[in-house]
């Protein structure tokens, strides 16, 4: 009894007559033909078992398993034996299992290697007895070639096709700015590619030392996105603790919820040195595990994801730095940098078309007492609640800024002098009807400046911040402009 993947016949074994060897190369020629790998190993399988008169089967191997890839019988001693294979894959000898299960001798014979596999043919009977029959060897070296020009060919294939739709997706990648969308870019792209039905994709997040599920496929985002794995727990915490990628099958445990299958793909994203997640891919199609080439791919598609993911994160912390470069902590408004750099453009763009241009200055009155009497969390409270109806009280394209402590400063592209007015009343207003029932009460002064009246921006400033003193001296929670109070809507 003979189990040996990959024995061959021995040479210089009797030819068989000129009409079987006539038909042997009629059967290569018919099979090499073939459009696709699917159609010639069914070519192969059906010919060889009415051939050799016996039942047939195909398998192949690639790096992480051995596959069956089809069967044929003349006869039904054995369907039971080969029909228990179908559609399978295994680690193990296969001979060796065939024989334990039919409590027959089997025969694997090598076909070669070509396309990404090594192939075998699985005849029933001791090795021996087939290397003894006539022509079995030019027969076996037939069908190796026959099928080898497809299988290469159809590598070929998928390897042009893959790289074009690798290319298709690195453009996407590049162009897509969304976080949310090019999650599910990366997702989706993989599973299509492997044809994964399920899958999800899980990134790290610093602040809370975790993983969190932000794309899926499969199933809802819903189910999972309150969920956060840390790194060494489960497949996807153990993936990303160890950079390693893991493809296996864990047939022997129960079903896992959610999933029809239970062979899955894990792999980490990793750009450079920094670890940023992971894509956890289950369910193929076809019902059979992911194989090499699925494997391979994805660790390719999954590289280039990792430098757009890698490329998001630093334009991320770009904006939070340039957020805090121009963004006041306390208040949410632009702050005093930022406002003078912006306010120094805005009078060079007015000047040059010829339009208004208006500054409000506004001041907290009475702020320290509101401090000494509240304490400072209570005025930074306050601080934020005057800014937010700031925001609320202007035009989209007005420019609001903490000034300074308790100074506010907007700015306003072509506001005409009544319009600035108006805005300033509407604020003033907003902010004692808010803080009314306050004690003490919270109320703001605010001076209006119109370019008009001055020739720069330090000018522009100090007109306003003239008004402002004005009104503080008039009584403070008013309107004032250069010249004159505001009167107050009723």
């Amino acid at each position: 009894m003979s189990s040996d993947l990959g024995a061959t016949p021995t040479p210089s074994r009797p030819t068989a007559p000129a009409d079987e060897m006539q038909a042997v190369r009629a059967l290569a020629m018919r099979v090499a033909a073939q459009v696709t790998l699917a159609r010639a190993i069914e070519a192969v399988s059906t010919s060889l078992a009415t051939f050799l008169n016996a039942p047939i089967a195909l398998l192949s191997r690639d790096s992480l398993w051995w596959r069956f890839e089809t069967h044929a019988f003349p006869e039904t001693a054995t369907i039971n034996a080969l029909a228990k294979f179908r559609q399978s894959e295994t680690t193990e000898d296969p001979v060796k299992q065939l024989q334990e299960d039919s409590g027959h001798a089997w025969t694997a014979v090598s076909l070669g290697t070509f396309g990404d596999r090594d192939w075998a043919l699985l005849l029933p009977g001791q090795s021996g007895a087939w290397a003894e029959r006539p022509g079995f060897e030019q027969l076996v070296e037939n069908v190796g070639w026959s099928l080898g020009q497809v299988a290469n060919k159809e590598l070929a294939d998928y390897a042009n096709q893959f790289q074009r739709r690798l290319h298709a997706f690195n453009r996407r990648l590049t162009r897509e700015c969304d976080p949310d969308k090019l999650n599910s870019l990366v997702l989706k792209t993989l599973a299509s590619q492997v044809r994964a039905e399920t899958g999800a994709l899980a990134l790290f997040v610093g602040a809370e030392d975790a993983l969190a599920i932000v794309a899926t496929t499969g199933y809802p985002l819903s189910v999972v996105e309150h969920l956060r794995i840390r790194p060494g727990d489960g497949l996807i915490g153990s993936a990303y603790k160890s950079g390693k990628a893991i493809v296996a099958d864990c047939g022997s445990g129960p079903r896992r919820l959610r999933y029809r299958t239970d062979s899955y793909m894990v792999l980490p994203i990793i750009a450079g040195q920094e670890r940023l997640g992971v894509i956890a891919l289950t369910d193929r199609a076809d019902g059979r595990r992911f194989d090499a080439r699925d494997f391979a791919s994805a660790r390719v598609m999954v590289s280039t994801a990792a430098s757009a993911f890698s490329r998001q994160g630093l334009h991320a912390r770009l904006a939070t730095l340039t957020e805090l470069a121009t963004v006041d902590p306390v208040s949410g408004l632009f702050n005093r940098r930022y406002l003078e750099t912006r306010l120094e453009a805005e009078v060079e763009r007015a000047r040059r078309q010829g339009q208004d241009l208006a500054l409000l200055l506004i001041d907290i009155d009475d702020f320290k007492r509101v401090n000494d009497t509240r304490g400072h969390l209570e005025g930074d409270r306050i601080l934020r609640d005057v800014a937010d109806l700031l925001r609320d009280g202007v035009r989209i394209f007005d420019v609001c800024a903490r000034y300074g402590g308790e100074e506010f400063v907007i700015v306003m592209p072509a506001a005409s002098a009544l319009v600035a007015q108006q805005v300033a009343e509407r604020i003033r207003l907003r902010v004692e009807r808010n803080f009314s029932n306050d004690s003490p009460a919270v109320t703001v002064s605010v001076g209006v400046g119109m370019l008009d009246s001055a020739t720069t921006a330090d000018e522009l400033i100090d007109v306003a911040d003239r008004a402002m003193i004005a009104a503080k001296k008039a009584g403070k929670n008013l309107v004032w402009t250069a010249n004159h109070q505001v009167r107050r809507l009723p």
